[in-house]
């Protein structure tokens, strides 16, 4: 995954690595950096190699501010132009729709619009592959009823919020229609919409005693338990880090096998939904600017305490 910050040498060290599917977006607000992933996937020198096992496939996401047909349309040449490619290899779109502040600018249309767009794209061969990211089931009729229907849907996976309804549908649906198979892709999956979006002080995911049990288990960090068991079900996960040891640890999350049992403790994880740790009362934060040169002492006497000797 390309989020978080991720830029130019860590995407580099990610393909060095081993990797070979890069995640980006065209929004630099939300962490994203399409110039660097470009210029790592170029600097690596797999794109171009014959051998197919050494394909780099970069897939970006489209603002939802460029939602609308000719919006997209210029967004598409705009990401070419960052991934120094003349094709993308899979575009989303990364919101169905602007809300709160995440937008500067209202929309030109909407997500259909954008979509007629793609499909459009498709036909030129400008674009491989499209999807959609936060799919919930309205979405996805419409989206089975598309002329050209989605290739991949991202939505919001972990432990604790599996989206099972929606990958059901997704089951069924690619049982019935082998032809046009739709793949679940999954964001945050290693915890961090709990602290980034809900509120939580720390990742519920990563500090989960049952992980850690079963992590412990095995001599591996609760990140490789994690993605095994999203992956055997039937989940594409897209970790994203900027240390090149969690990259390695990341890609090392098959060398030991969880059992049906621990995969069954890990979906009774859904529903759980984490709460916030309660407040510690002799915990306290404090911001200070010393302006003078020696040390600053700092005591703190808790309410209603009347022992100086605190």
């Amino acid at each position: 995954g390309g989020a978080s910050g991720v830029s130019y040498e860590h995407v580099l060290s990610a393909i060095e690595g081993g990797y070979r599917f890069i995640d980006t977006a065209q929004s630099h607000s939300w962490g994203y950096k399409e110039e660097d992933v470009g210029r790592a996937v170029q600097d690596a020198g797999k794109r171009f190699q014959d051998d197919a096992r050494d394909y780099v496939f970069v897939q970006t996401k489209l603002h939802p501010q460029d939602l609308g047909y000719r919006s997209t349309q210029r967004a598409i040449h705009t990401s070419m132009e960052r991934l120094q490619v003349s094709s993308l290899d899979s575009l989303l779109i990364h919101k169905p729709r602007c809300w709160g502040d995440i937008c500067s600018r209202e929309p030109e249309g909407t997500w259909h619009d954008s979509w007629t767009a793609l499909e459009e794209a498709v036909d030129m061969g400008l674009v491989r592959s499209i999807g959609i990211c936060d799919v919930d089931e309205q979405i996805l009729d419409d989206l089975l009823k598309k002329r050209i229907k989605p290739s991949i849907i991202q939505n919001w996976f972990d432990p604790f919020h599996q989206d099972r309804r929606l990958r059901e549908r997704l089951r069924k649906h690619n049982e019935e229609d082998p032809d046009n198979r739709i793949l679940y892709q999954a964001y945050s999956t290693l915890g961090t919409q709990w602290y980034h979006h809900k509120g939580l002080t720390e990742n519920p995911v990563i500090n989960d005693k049952l992980l850690q049990t079963i992590a412990s288990k095995y001599g591996v960090g609760v990140p490789q338990v994690v993605i095994q068991w999203a992956t055997r079900s039937g989940v594409m996960v897209l970790p994203a880090s900027r240390s090149a040891s969690h990259q390695e640890s990341n890609l090392d999350s098959f060398s030991f096998n969880l059992t049906e049992e621990e995969m069954g403790f890990i979906d009774g994880l859904e529903g759980n939904q984490p709460r916030p740790k309660a407040k510690d009362p002799d915990e306290v934060k404090i911001t200070m600017e010393n302006a003078h040169t020696g040390a600053m002492h700092v005591y703190w006497v808790p309410d209603g305490s009347t022992d100086e000797s605190d």
